[in-house]
């Protein structure tokens, strides 16, 4: 069985994996959240009316605390009825992302089909947050080396735009520093593009038996928070390459 060979080009297609936004933790959120909001807004005024100026600073602090929390409900509803509640699909045409993490020369926050034949490997894994030191977990696509977004694509694209004579000495030089080979077995599972599993939560059994039924040629891998850097690092890579050449082209035509 070949990679991206679906169940769907052999006759049966098997339902679709599919994760949604949760609706009920935005929802409580906004509840509690409006609750402490009216609660402060009485607090304060019962401490302005007794003259009470001690009850004045936590009765701030609630109130600041239930905006916070209404605000962070309703951004939360608000993404995922833009999305269609939908964050996260296996089916037999691919993979689906609501929100991707840089996605290449797409935006933040875009929703993206990957289609299977694009596909090398989904790799499973998290990374590390700086608030409270806890973790949240991705899911990413490592995309064939054929495929423009691939770290093949990029250094290949990388070593092209060095051998061209008309680039500018210093622009080469930066360019020069981006030329770094990954070794072989991190260039195997470097994630071309992933999202963060935030506001909804994935079974990873149940995602290995999608893929296992919509493309069987397709491994789904699995690394702990500390590989993070290792697979999404060489990005920045990318991301600089066009910044470079951005800037290249802006000064070649005097703006």
């Amino acid at each position: 069985m070949i990679a991206g060979e679906t169940a769907e080009h052999r006759g049966a297609a098997p339902p679709p994996y599919i994760e949604r936004f949760g609706r009920l933790g935005p929802t409580m959120s906004v509840a509690v959240g409006g609750a402490a909001i009216v609660a402060a807004s009485i607090w304060l005024v019962l401490a302005a009316h007794s003259a009470r100026l001690g009850d004045g600073p936590p009765a701030l602090a609630l109130l600041l605390a239930g905006i916070g929390m209404v605000g962070f409900g309703l951004m939360r509803l608000a993404r995922g009825r833009s999305k269609n509640w939908i964050a996260f699909a296996i089916d037999a045409d691919g993979v689906y992302f609501a929100d991707c993490v840089h996605p290449g020369s797409e935006p933040d926050g875009l929703a993206r089909r990957i289609p299977w034949d694009e596909i090398n490997a989904l790799i499973l894994f998290s990374r590390r947050t700086e608030f409270l030191r806890g973790t949240v977990e991705c899911v990413g696509i490592r995309l064939n080396p054929s495929v423009a977004g691939s770290p093949e694509d990029h250094f290949a694209r990388l070593r092209q735009i060095l051998s061209r004579p008309d680039i500018e000495l210093h622009v080469w030089e930066q360019l020069r520093e981006l030329d770094g080979d990954l070794p072989e077995a991190r260039m195997k599972t470097a994630v071309s593009l992933h999202t963060e599993v935030r506001g909804w939560s994935y079974r990873r059994s149940r995602i290995m038996e999608a893929v296992r039924a919509h493309a069987p040629g397709v491994p789904v891998i699995g690394f702990t928070a500390d590989d993070y850097y290792h697979l999404v690092g060489w990005r920045a890579g990318q991301e600089k390459l066009r910044e470079l050449l951005q800037d290249a082209e802006l000064r070649r035509w005097g703006w």
